[in-house]
């Protein structure tokens, strides 16, 4: 299944990145719809899903400019001299 947020490039500027956290949000809590009705094994399908997808979101997101990646240890340091 192609989700709107593996072709965030192809989302109207003007709607980013609001429209792709909002979708993303929909679809999870979706996900997690009757969560304490599944057995461990399918909670453990779920949340690897979930998790995958958000990587996917933060990583389209952070290639268009929306998300700044981390910080490194020395850019860190850096910041505090």
């Amino acid at each position: 299944m192609t989700y709107i947020w593996n072709r965030a490039d192809r989302v109207d500027p003007k709607l980013m990145p609001k429209v792709i956290e909002d979708a993303f949000d929909k679809w999870t809590k979706e996900q997690y719809k009757n969560f304490q009705d599944l057995t461990e094994e399918k909670k453990q399908e779920v949340n690897y899903r979930v998790v995958v997808q958000m990587g996917k979101m933060h990583y389209n997101l952070r290639q268009l400019g929306y998300n700044k990646p981390a910080l490194t240890m020395q850019e860190s340091l850096n910041k505090i001299k």
